[in-house]
């Protein structure tokens, strides 16, 4: 497994904001919030754009095994198994 983390990718498109700049009228809800709720230090988020971490995470999703996307032995000819396609036709 050569894969790595999501905080270990790069962002390729340099010079690219990630989170958009927060305006005056934002600023002025600040006033609200407790200081006890208030964040002492900087969410760590990766700094990655949305296009790399839909793949990231679509890699991730095609690591994990299910019957719809592998074989699956069931063991036995009693147990019935009827995928997908035979319960739409059966409707």
């Amino acid at each position: 497994m050569n894969d790595r983390l999501i905080f270990q990718l790069l962002n390729l498109e340099k010079g690219k904001q990630i989170l958009p700049t927060p305006s005056e009228e934002i600023s002025s809800i600040k006033l609200y919030i407790p200081k006890n709720l208030k964040r002492k230090k900087t969410p760590k988020l990766p700094q990655i754009s949305e296009p790399q971490l839909i793949r990231h995470f679509d890699k991730l999703s095609k690591k994990n095994f299910g019957v719809d996307n592998g074989f699956y032995p069931l063991g036995s000819c009693t147990m019935k198994y009827n995928p997908k396609i035979n319960e739409e036709i059966s409707r």
